[in-house]
């Protein structure tokens, strides 16, 4: 019952975007270069052209829908085979939710400007391609700005039923795949935990790595692995036994440059992380990865 505790705090969030191209083929240089250089056409990629310069109001409105997916990101851990969903905390919503509408009214304020001033990007943008304009056609504000999509939705889970309401009321057989379909999302939730793991397989092979053949060990590459250490903490909503010895185990890796100064002691470093590894990914799958 406390494991369907957990899973009922938690919560499916779906963060849609979209952003209109910023660049075109330029056909007439790829058949130019084609020619010239006597190439197959399916062997050379045609050059593009860049539609606008880097900053002002697109670039803005890029970065906000770029930086809200990091945010939401950071937030939960990825639905696993579900491209865009995340799993979220019930008590994170809010949060979430405001700050996806403060990100929203700016993106609007955004879009405003960049009406107002289309004609003259567009211009500036023509002006740096030069001759090359001639092979561009910029869509219309409307066009260009009808493709930026930025949307937010939230979906409970099937675990959201329990005995005690709806499954009192319905057939055994309903019932019983209800249940299927509760073990189905505990399932896909491990899973989800074990891609935190994953990562952290990831970061102590590089520390591995830099530990064996870097010729400069970085302080910031021995800390990764307290920031893994830290993101498999905050975000094992499972309590999963594992993942919290996983936490400990990196937190004790993480040590100071000074502290493995020679080629030996770095070896050493390097067979206790190794280690460490092996055992992390015996967890893997068991829990679904």
């Amino acid at each position: 019952m406390q494991d369907l505790n957990i899973i009922n705090s938690i919560i499916e969030a779906r963060y849609k975007t979209g952003k209109p191209a910023m660049s075109q083929k330029l056909e007439k240089q790829h058949e130019r270069l084609i020619a010239y250089s006597g190439a197959r056409e399916d062997a050379v990629d045609a050059p593009r052209s860049k539609l606008f310069a880097k900053g002002g109001p697109i670039t803005k409105a890029r970065a906000i829908i770029n930086n809200f997916g990091t945010y939401i990101r950071k937030k939960g851990m990825p639905v696993p085979d579900k491209v865009g969903w995340t799993f979220q905390k019930v008590d994170e919503v809010d949060s979430i939710q405001e700050e996806f509408d403060k990100q929203r009214d700016d993106l609007d304020h955004l879009f405003e400007e960049i009406r107002d001033r289309y004609d003259s990007l567009k211009n500036e943008g023509e002006k740096r391609l030069g001759t090359l304009r001639d092979e561009v056609q910029y869509p219309a504000v409307e066009d260009f700005l009808s493709e930026f999509e930025f949307g937010l939705r939230w979906s409970g889970t099937s675990t959201n039923i329990s005995e005690t309401n709806v499954l009192g009321a319905v057939s055994k057989e309903t019932a019983a795949r209800i249940r299927s379909s509760q073990q189905t999302t505990a399932d896909t939730l491990k899973e989800a935990h074990g891609h935190l793991v994953l990562d952290a397989v990831k970061e102590m092979s590089g520390v591995v790595e830099a530990l064996l053949e870097g010729k400069r060990l970085r302080q910031e590459r021995l800390d990764k692995l307290a920031k893994a250490s830290e993101e498999i903490h905050r975000k094992n909503w499972l309590q999963l036994p594992e993942l919290t010895t996983l936490v400990g185990t990196l937190r004790d890796l993480t040590v100071d440059t000074s502290e493995i100064p020679t080629v030996e002691l770095r070896r050493e470093h390097a067979k206790k992380i190794d280690s460490a590894r092996a055992k992390a990914e015996e967890t893997l799958a068991a829990l679904g990865v």
